[in-house]
């Protein structure tokens, strides 16, 4: 499958209309994917990850969604949960970098140590799309653009994770 099919197959990917579950296993369908349902989203974007996972999010054109996502509307809520963000700090991470630019329309938070032993890898948007990988050592990831059930759950351990946080001292410093 060329390169025109493959963004052929994504654009058919409808965030809260499509319900087809599928699973990315490789890390251009995971940027591919992860960039498709952020662009599609309306108001609410969160991620859970150790590293930032900088084989999905540390491109440009998952930047520019975010970015476009952010200053969409005053409504607009990106929260972002770490394990380890120092460690993406100090390699450099272009969404971080912008979270920095922003300010408050981004929130950075360090998983709290109680939470720590928490595996999974996650991104839900809007309430509804999900991009679930339940280990951090794989790509491997299900996706579903229309999953109330599994985003309903994921996003009562967000907020449970969220809630035990701390801001993210990586994520204030201005950066000009």
């Amino acid at each position: 499958m060329d390169i025109e099919e493959k963004y052929k197959k994504v654009e058919k990917y409808i965030l809260g209309e499509t319900g087809e579950e599928f699973i990315c296993i490789n890390e251009e369908d995971n940027q591919k994917i992860a960039v498709s349902m952020i662009q599609q989203a309306e108001f609410h974007l969160d991620i859970l990850s150790y590293y930032f996972d900088p084989d999905v999010y540390d491109t440009h054109e998952c930047c520019e969604a975010i970015e476009d996502l952010a200053l969409r509307s005053r409504h607009s809520r990106i929260r972002i949960l770490l394990h380890d963000s120092k460690t993406v700090s100090q390699r450099g991470h272009l969404v971080l970098y912008l979270g920095k630019r922003l300010g408050s329309l981004m929130q950075f938070r360090n998983v709290a140590e109680v939470h720590k032993s928490i595996p999974d890898t996650f991104m839900i948007v809007d309430g509804i799309g999900v991009m679930h990988r339940p280990h951090t050592d794989t790509l491997a990831a299900t996706v579903n653009f229309k999953d109330r059930p599994k985003s309903k759950e994921l996003s009562q351990l967000f907020e449970k994770i969220w809630a035990d946080a701390e801001p993210d001292p990586n994520a204030r410093d201005i950066v000009i």
